[in-house]
């Protein structure tokens, strides 16, 4: 995006869509830093809360923000003139078709032929490719193997538990009896992450909640004090397991495993999950907690699936968790 802009124009060249506001805000910060070397090119946030002058035009080249927000001010507020975008770039295109695929078109729309369109997504579902392929027929695709997927500098563990008490006791003796940066635990829905964060919360543990159910402002706060490390345990459901980046982060614990209405393995949202951890070529552990007949089903089919092995950990003992 950085090396398509022209400096000498100064109003919006390029528009980065993002389905989440962290997502955006995040992807926008690390271009801000990178802009730095390119004199005169600057970014803009085109997210919920942020505000321009009504009748005023943005100056910015860039455009990092939201579907919605990123329409409004395109045919609403006209801060921008869509006629000008020479790169139209979506970030976790396969999520985008869940919610945002109509303004995702409807901005297309308003774009030049001549504007180049760039996906980027982990997993492409057959959905999400007719999509990519409605906005952008006849594009070049650079597909990783499957193999390749799964990192191989994640190493990935299971541990038999009886209940969900049982995943609790296991989770206090992983995080008492291991040396961690920092970790993140998966939950499958809001009202287990909640019922996890109380009882750490009780027994004095520093652990920070991430859900859909807070304000933007909030899990902005939650999110900047895990990345300084004021909470070495963050707990949530798979809001977190797309696109958010953590240095610190060397251990994911999949306190239920991701599974999708009809039951059955969601193997793009463990592979999202288990991502947050070995990031940038460093290792990490992702560690399985399962519990019945059922969990064990869906763990084998994801190993298969990914054909990477899940080794079992013995949390009774010591040396073996170290």
């Amino acid at each position: 995006m950085l090396s398509r802009v022209d400096p000498e124009f100064q109003y919006p060249q390029v528009v980065c869509l993002s389905p989440t506001y962290e997502l955006a805000l995040q992807t926008g910060e690390v271009a801000a830093i990178m802009s730095t070397y390119c004199p005169n090119v600057y970014i803009r946030f085109a997210v919920s809360g942020e505000c321009v002058e009504r009748g005023s035009k943005i100056k910015e080249q860039i455009i990092v923000g939201t579907p919605a927000t990123v329409l409004d001010w395109a045919t609403k507020f006209k801060y921008f003139d869509p006629k000008h975008i020479k790169v139209f770039v979506l970030d976790e295109a396969d999520i985008m078709i869940m919610g945002h695929q109509n303004r995702c078109f409807h901005i297309r729309k308003l774009l030049p032929e001549t504007c180049q369109m760039i996906f980027f997504s982990s997993t492409y579902s057959e959905d999400a490719m007719m999509f990519a392929n409605a906005i952008a027929p006849m594009s070049v695709i650079l597909r990783l193997k499957r193999e390749e997927e799964t990192l191989g500098n994640i190493r990935q563990y299971y541990v038999n538990c009886n209940n969900k008490e049982d995943k609790y006791d296991i989770l206090m003796n992983i995080c008492g009896a291991v040396t961690i940066g920092q970790a993140l635990i998966f939950c499958q829905t809001k009202k287990m992450a909640s019922w996890l964060v109380n009882q750490m919360v009780e027994q004095g543990h520093a652990v920070a909640l991430l859900s859909s159910k807070l304000t933007v402002q909030r899990r902005i706060s939650v999110l900047d004090r895990f990345r300084e490390g004021e909470e070495k345990l963050l707990v949530t459901t798979s809001t977190l397991s797309r696109g958010i980046d953590v240095g610190q982060v060397t251990i994911v614990i999949n306190f239920d495993l991701p599974i999708t209405v009809s039951h059955e393995p969601d193997y793009d949202t463990y592979i999202h999950r288990i991502g947050r951890t070995g990031r940038f070529g460093k290792k990490g552990i992702a560690i399985n907690l399962v519990s019945d007949s059922s969990d064990h089903s869906v763990l084998k089919k994801i190993e298969e699936h990914f054909g990477k092995p899940i080794e079992c950990l013995n949390t009774d003992n010591a040396d073996d968790i170290e």
